[in-house]
């Protein structure tokens, strides 16, 4: 009797053994559904049921900003910022709305010590104020979109009012960058003159 038990139980444990390698060997695992082009796409149309298909992909390795299934209706009605071919996976910086694609402009900003930044990041932009004693950091412009990093800097996107206040500060203001991960929520950040202040904040969770 005792060999009979003895025989299940390495046959279970055998089949366990089993099943885990087929689930680690199994290139399902890693896959997600994200957004493609169903056809060419050009530049302002709206994204539409037909012109767009989900397609299962391996998650390893893919931008982070990619429209998945769970996007469907953020990604509705919202409008091609350029040309997409046909099976070209669409990230946030392939869509927007017809408002923002009629006023978008792109402005410099020297920063340095960047964080990595992929495009269509989100970014807070700080002032860094005061003197060596007494440094202060305060908000200059929250959740600001990325179009691309370069060498000693961030190219933003804002709007042509926006513009200008950009502008000084890229020439008058020294500035820091706080980089937002995708999807996460808005920037929250406050003042902070004192080092009282700076370890209150960062005890908050």
């Amino acid at each position: 009797m005792r060999r009979w038990a003895t025989a299940l139980l390495a046959l279970a444990m055998g089949g366990g053994v089993s099943a885990a390698l087929l689930l680690f060997a199994n290139p399902e695992r890693d896959a997600v559904e994200v957004y493609a082009a169903a056809r060419d796409i050009q530049v302002g149309s709206a994204f539409t049921p037909e012109s767009i298909v989900l397609v299962r992909v391996n998650a390893s390795g893919l931008p982070p900003l990619l429209f998945r299934r769970g996007d469907t209706s953020r990604l509705a009605g919202l409008r091609a910022t350029h040309d997409l071919a046909a099976g070209q996976l669409i990230q946030r910086t392939d869509a927007r709305s017809q408002d923002s694609i009629a006023d978008r402009r792109l402005v410099f900003v020297p920063i340095k010590d960047i964080p990595p930044v992929a495009p269509g990041s989100k970014v807070d932009l700080l002032v860094v104020d005061g003197t060596p004693d007494h440094p202060s950091i305060s908000p200059f412009a929250l959740g600001v979109e990325v179009r691309s990093s370069a060498a000693g800097g961030l190219v933003v996107v804002v709007s042509s009012k926006q513009a200008p206040a950009f502008v000084f500060a890229a020439i008058a203001l020294h500035l820091t960058a706080v980089i937002a991960e995708a999807g996460t929520s808005d920037g929250a950040e406050g003042a902070v003159s004192t080092a009282e202040q700076a370890v209150a904040v960062a005890a908050q969770p």
